[in-house]
């Protein structure tokens, strides 16, 4: 979504359907460019086996020589332009595309959450619902992680310590943590030590709390280690930025 900050602008949303072939976006933004329209900010999707893909994408046409009717119609006369869709939808200064737009990571629907609502549900569970909240929200924690493994083995090839590694890496990309360091990583016994700054559970309550605050990914975490190793797995936060600590730390038990 876009938000509006002058009432001259001009910004509509664009979804087209390619073909997945090299040289496909120049040829879109070569007649972009001919018409002075400003491409702002979007998406592209196209899988390495497919034969199309899809491209969503903001456009100001304030300054554009043509409106957008006329400069979709030249896009629309590509050889590599499948189908094409265009249009705003809006709501006070909130602009919004007018076509359905499902977003997914790995072939699998996300939804985006703001780090603020999310702080807001952990700090109510610490602060107003008390231990035994705690104890669910670590448990669902545990139960997602659990049952995600056998996905990302399909999905990455990867298995053991590369796929634990991985998990690190998707929940970086996430934003959930800022960055993570592995101390210990051996799962046959187990042995596992990592640290992680800025973890979304803890960082509501950064230098105000007295205990450790992560629940839902300390859950997640054991859980995955947990079908990992073939046994059950609960870490312990020994560090904790909520307390003061510079990183959140976790160990095996």
């Amino acid at each position: 979504m876009e938000i509006l900050e002058r009432e001259d602008r001009n910004i509509v949303f664009i979804a087209l359907k390619l073909v997945n072939i090299p040289g496909v976006l120049k040829r879109v933004s070569d007649i972009l460019a001919r018409y002075n329209v400003n491409i702002l900010s979007g998406v592209i999707y196209g899988p390495s086996g497919s034969k199309e893909s899809t491209w969503i994408f903001s456009a100001d046409f304030t300054e554009a020589k043509a409106s957008p009717e006329e400069v979709l119609s030249r896009i629309g006369e590509l050889d590599v332009v499948l189908s094409h869709k265009h249009g705003v939808k809006r709501m006070g200064r909130i602009l919004l595309p007018p076509f359905f737009v499902e977003l997914c990571v790995l072939d699998r629907g996300v939804i985006i959450q703001r780090k603020r609502w999310l702080r807001e549900v952990n700090r109510i569970i610490v602060e107003e619902l008390g231990s035994g909240a705690e104890a669910l929200f670590f448990h669902i924690g545990f139960r997602v992680g659990y049952r995600i493994v056998d996905y990302w083995i399909r999905a990455s090839g990867l298995k053991g310590k590369d796929l634990l590694i991985l998990a690190f890496e998707a929940v970086k990309g996430f934003n959930w943590i800022s960055n993570y360091e592995m101390k210990k990583l051996d799962l046959a016994k187990p042995d596992i030590a990592f640290r992680v700054w800025d973890l979304m559970d803890c960082t509501p309550f950064r230098g105000r709390e007295k205990k450790t605050t992560s629940q839902y990914f300390r859950g997640i975490v054991s859980g995955f280690v947990s079908r990992l190793v073939g046994k059950r797995i609960v870490l312990t936060e020994t560090k904790c930025i909520a307390k003061g600590d510079p990183y959140c730390e976790f160990r095996t038990q």
